[in-house]
């Protein structure tokens, strides 16, 4: 394998596979990253097993070379201590070369020698049918990994709660995550002709996480196809590939309350802003509490901690009651987790009861997502 490639396109896609490796892997093989050169690109792929990254860069990028290719090959070379090679190499082209499984860089008068393994010994990529498959919007779908993936359980609690649940029925595309103290619910309708499909899947919070890094600020399209236990994704010149989490998710449509007793809209800043500033009084208690006081078209937010003392503010809002004072004491970063997943200029907070779990909403109904929120016992 020989070619020369600029340093800027080799060290993005170095940067980008390695976010999936291990580091405590106990496969040797797989703390590294698998360099294939082919007649018109170079792949570079990285794996911890449940998830799997391709990236691709082509020899021409806008009629441009960006890579020189003289010679085919494969190879694997341990990954953090060679992207520190070429983050730090002294020129903007980067010369390598293999020597058996060891590989040759050269940038200016800097020369190294990295010792690598036999790329027949890293493990191929699974491969699924693309008959079953959907396409959205990557604005779309980073929305949704977004106002979901924070609400996934812990590592090591519940594994079937590790991961955001996608289930496709009727063209309605839902996305539900929750730790079983709070819950994030998105939905959205889909116009494309294989959404007429259905299925259920669990996707890992670790790969959505990855994958949202990717599609940020993207505007293509993503596309994805899925078997039973394992989900593809494509989008532009990156491939995830990644094992689902197995079993079956909860049914939580049941939790969501359709009856309230007490309501309020507020301005989402202004509230969030609130629960931020009270939120100062509590942050030192585990539990981070916040008190919320709703009377006739005013909300009172409030803390205390003994160590630290109290705080409390309060807020115009519109509100409806079924008795004269409706109070609830929930955590302060649940809170602001839910009303920024929302992301609505103005929210509606409705509340079944005093111990029971609450939902945040946008006011205007502009977008179907829905935040609940378990209270916190303080007597």
């Amino acid at each position: 394998m020989k070619f020369t490639i600029t340093k800027s396109n080799f060290l993005d896609g170095l940067n980008h596979v390695s976010r999936v490796i291990a580091p405590n892997s106990l496969f040797e093989i797989l703390k590294g990253i698998k360099i294939e050169l082919e007649k018109d690109k170079l792949i570079l792929k990285a794996s911890d097993s449940l998830v799997s990254v391709e990236y691709s860069v082509d020899s021409f990028e806008d009629d441009k070379e960006v890579i020189t290719i003289e010679e085919e090959g494969q190879v694997v070379l341990p990954s953090r201590n060679f992207i520190e090679i070429i983050r730090k190499a002294p020129t903007d082209l980067i010369e390598i070369e293999t020597v058996g499984n060891n590989i040759l860089v050269k940038s200016g008068k800097s020369e190294f020698n990295v010792k690598g393994y036999d790329a027949n010994d890293y493990p191929e990529f699974p491969v699924i049918s693309k008959e079953n498959s959907l396409k959205l919007e990557a604005n779309v779908f980073n929305d949704i990994i977004k106002e979901t993936v924070f609400c996934t359980a812990p590592n090591d609690q519940r594994p079937i709660l590790e991961g955001v649940n996608f289930s496709l029925s009727n063209k309605i595309l839902t996305a539900t995550a929750t730790d079983s103290y709070r819950l994030s619910r998105r939905q959205v309708t889909l116009n494309d002709e294989d959404s007429n499909k259905e299925f259920n899947l669990i996707i890992p919070r670790k790969a959505l996480t990855y994958f949202q890094r990717m599609i940020e600020n993207g505007k293509d399209q993503v596309e994805i196809f899925y078997e039973n236990n394992r989900i593809v994704l494509y989008y532009q010149n990156v491939v995830y590939t990644v094992l689902l989490i197995s079993g079956n998710y909860p049914n939580t449509n049941k939790l969501i309350p359709t009856v309230f007793e007490c309501t309020f809209v507020a301005n989402s800043r202004e509230f969030f802003s609130a629960v931020d500033r009270v939120a100062l009084m509590s942050r030192e208690d585990k539990d981070d509490i916040i008190k919320l006081v709703v009377t006739d078209n005013l909300l009172e937010v409030s803390s205390q901690s003994k160590e630290l003392g109290s705080a409390v503010e309060e807020l115009k809002v519109s509100s409806t009651l079924e008795d004269e004072k409706f109070e609830i004491s929930v955590s302060g970063k649940y809170l602001k987790d839910a009303v920024a997943a929302v992301a609505a200029e103005e929210i509606i907070v409705k509340f079944s009861g005093e111990l029971t779990a609450f939902i945040i909403q946008p006011s205007d109904y502009h977008r179907e997502i829905i935040e609940l929120i378990l209270p916190v016992r303080t007597y």
